[in-house]
């Protein structure tokens, strides 16, 4: 294995954490298809860990970046090859963490 940066040892404890979690629940549950896949796509990624392919694009075998495996660390594409499904997707969730980050702050009528 290469040598790791903070961030890789983070996501790795990171992906080593939700795969002991999505264990524990896959042995506890009867219905546990979409997690037995997830599963999965944890161990894929420890794997390209291991390889020293994690974070490289599937389809044009460039760099992530540090911002998409931390945003996912399953992630196998850069933003430019996502689907379009895919991009849907990261939008609304980018839409809603910044409408919580936006509720946390103070309203600007309230007066300290």
């Amino acid at each position: 294995m290469a040598d790791m940066t903070t961030t890789d040892v983070f996501l790795r404890e990171q992906l080593l954490d939700r795969r002991q979690r999505l264990e524990f629940v896959v042995a506890g549950s009867r219905e546990h298809s979409d997690l037995v896949q997830l599963l999965d796509q944890v161990d894929s990624a420890l794997e390209r860990m291991n390889k020293g392919t994690y974070g490289i694009c599937d389809f044009c075998h460039e760099d992530i970046g540090k911002e998409g495996l931390l945003t996912n660390p399953l992630t196998r594409f850069c933003l430019e090859h996502l689907s379009p499904a895919e991009r849907s997707f990261l939008e609304e969730d980018l839409e809603l963490a910044s409408q919580i980050q936006r509720e946390m702050l103070p309203k600007p009528h309230l007066v300290f």
